[in-house]
């Protein structure tokens, strides 16, 4: 028994046996079935890019897919492990959800969602590409060409970042494709371009880890190594290059523009993270341990650190009462541009949270977002 003060010991865990192996990664647990021995589980083992449902005995053997169609498939099972619901998408139709035996045998469409799809609706799905890493890691981008799209034709590109850990956002997956700010830029003569870098979801540990203890760096090199893509293929134009995130991608978008300002020439960053010192601590020890013990990954990962760096047009967004992001990030960074004598713009929402929830702030904001990019690009 622990003494006061102590923590209780932890329980010894012995591996009976392992059930998968490969170079894939298992993404959920759904359902483990101990009268049948069975393990339900989703999985990248078909592509990164998109999830399947497998099952596989507890004494390991062969594995099997249940889910057939291509794209991104969500799992519910029953209780007695009967029937599953599968919620399924794909870049060109919406979410539609079938009921299946546990042998993936379609049982009811329960909802079909017919209509909805991209034609239908007047978009274009992005089109999915790959590229190495400088370290010939294998990237995977979207890519959403405007309206009229000519090969040869450089055109502006405005990249669509996020960055961090916890996420993965190309996909073979409807929420690409109704992604409308995405969609509108494309539609007023822009290339809009989604990289996963290394350090983001679904790629499996070794993939994450990349960023581990330096938050800033390769994140960075990999977004840049998109666009120099872009470049050497004839679709971008070398000095029209833009970036927006938020929160991660608020905090790639500034980095991005202050360690490759010959790349990025015009930023929106809603509630970036200015210094990791001040952000969720649990969050950000989890990746970057203690500013006592990575005091080089903690300055260094600073946007503070590189102030001076700014070169090109950046719109600073941000609530005033941001619960996530404090609006203390952004005021922070404006003293050490100010210190750095480095112009910037700011829009700013003072009963805002992470992000305008409301209809009028929302509008207003696109359309300073769009008013942005049209001027400097």
């Amino acid at each position: 028994m622990a003494q006061p003060g102590q923590r209780p010991a932890l329980p010894q865990i012995r591996r009976v046996r392992q059930v998968t192996s490969g170079d894939w990664a298992v993404t959920s647990v759904v359902h483990v079935d101990e009268d049948r021995r069975l393990l339900y589980f989703t999985a990248t083992k078909a592509s990164v890019l998109e999830r399947h449902l497998y099952v596989v005995s507890f004494d390991g053997g062969d594995i099997t897919r249940l889910t057939i169609e291509p794209g991104w498939h969500g799992a519910v099972m029953s209780r007695d492990g009967a029937h599953f619901l599968d919620v399924h998408s794909s870049l060109d139709h919406a979410p539609a959800i079938t009921l299946r035996d546990a042998d993936g045998a379609l049982q009811a469409v329960l909802f079909s969602n017919d209509g909805v799809d991209a034609e239908t609706l007047g978009l274009t799905p992005p089109g999915l590409v790959e590229l190495p890493a400088a370290d010939g890691t294998m990237l995977y981008g979207a890519l959403y060409r405007p309206d009229g799209f000519e090969p040869g034709v450089r055109y502006p590109v405005v990249v669509s970042v996020y960055g961090g850990p916890h996420a993965q956002r190309v996909a073979d997956e409807w929420s690409l494709t109704v992604d409308l700010r995405a969609q509108y830029l494309a539609q007023h003569g822009f290339v809009v371009f989604k990289l996963d870098n290394r350090g983001s979801s679904g790629r499996g540990l070794p993939f994450e880890a990349h960023l581990a203890g330096r938050m800033g760096t390769v994140e960075i090199d990999d977004q840049a190594a998109g666009v120099e893509w872009l470049i050497e293929r004839g679709i971008a134009d070398q000095e029209a290059i833009g970036m927006y995130g938020w929160s991660y991608g608020g905090y790639m978008t500034v980095m991005s523009m202050l360690r490759r300002p010959d790349l990025f020439k015009v930023g929106v960053a809603g509630a970036p993270v200015a210094d990791w010192g001040g952000y969720d601590t649990a969050y950000t020890e989890r990746y970057m341990s203690t500013p006592a013990s990575n005091p080089d990954g903690y300055r260094d990962g600073s946007l503070l650190t590189h102030a001076a760096k700014l070169e090109g047009k950046l719109l600073l967004v941000h609530g005033m009462v941001d619960e996530n992001v404090h609006f203390r990030h952004t005021a922070r960074l404006i003293r050490a541009l100010t210190d750095a004598q480095r112009p910037y713009d700011l829009l700013i929402f003072p009963e805002e949270r992470h992000m305008p929830r409301d209809q009028a702030g929302l509008e207003y904001q696109e359309s300073r977002v769009m008013e942005y990019f049209k001027t400097w690009l």
